[in-house]
């Protein structure tokens, strides 16, 4: 599932990693910040899989989570000027 992300929110790096305890999101659409533990378990995630979650953060700020949830904070809106578009396969076996 592909992305679009507000490019010019980017600042410095951009890290593609997995699941560590304390993570925490603004989901698109809530106000307010969420644990990743909690949206795992609202989403029925178990925890083998939240391990294998691919998340698309900048400067160790979640923008997405691969195929799930965008942040807020990164969504496209009228007045974005640059987008990102992310796509991330599943490694072929």
């Amino acid at each position: 599932f592909p992305v679009t992300i507000w490019a010019d929110k980017i600042i410095g790096p951009i890290e593609l990693r997995t699941y560590r305890e304390g993570d925490y999101f603004y989901p698109l659409g809530m106000k307010g910040k969420k644990r990743l533990s909690d949206y795992f378990i609202d989403e029925k995630i178990n925890e083998f899989e939240k391990k294998r979650i691919p998340l698309l953060c900048n400067n160790q700020k979640i923008m997405w989570i691969a195929g799930h949830r965008l942040d807020e904070r990164y969504k496209v809106t009228n007045t974005t000027t640059k987008i990102l578009r992310v796509d991330i396969a599943k490694k072929q076996s």
